[in-house]
């Protein structure tokens, strides 16, 4: 009984949390041409986003990413509205077994940092 006891406590133990926002490093990987993924609502991905960057609802996230993606390795970056849909989209990709995904925080942080204003090639 003990020992399924600290297998039980074990395993509901082990969780995926979201690492902090790494703006410098989702800045390189997306002029690097890495996948960038909206999480934003479709109105907010209507008004602008980053240049090839796809919208993907984050409640269908993992099951979309399975449908089109068997290499888990890959480096994706997740931005949404104020970072935090960022957060939990990127928790939900790490327990589904992707390895390398990149918090790039929020929309307008992760825009401002890719662009100058006079060089956004999405607007």
């Amino acid at each position: 009984m003990r020992q399924w006891l600290a297998v039980f406590a074990l395993v509901t133990s082990i969780t995926a949390y979201a690492g902090p926002v790494e703006q410098a490093e989702a800045v390189a990987a997306i002029r690097d041409g890495k996948l960038a993924i909206d999480v934003r609502s479709q109105s907010e991905y209507e008004a602008g986003t980053l240049l090839n960057a796809v919208r993907v609802d984050d409640r269908r996230l993992v099951n979309q990413l399975k449908q089109v993606m068997t290499d888990r390795n890959l480096v994706l970056v997740i931005f949404s509205s104020t970072g935090s849909r960022a957060g939990r989209a990127q928790d939900k990709l790490i327990k589904a077994g992707y390895t390398s995904i990149i918090n790039g925080g929020s929309y307008d942080e992760l825009h401002n940092a890719l662009y100058d204003i006079t060089d956004d090639p999405a607007e």
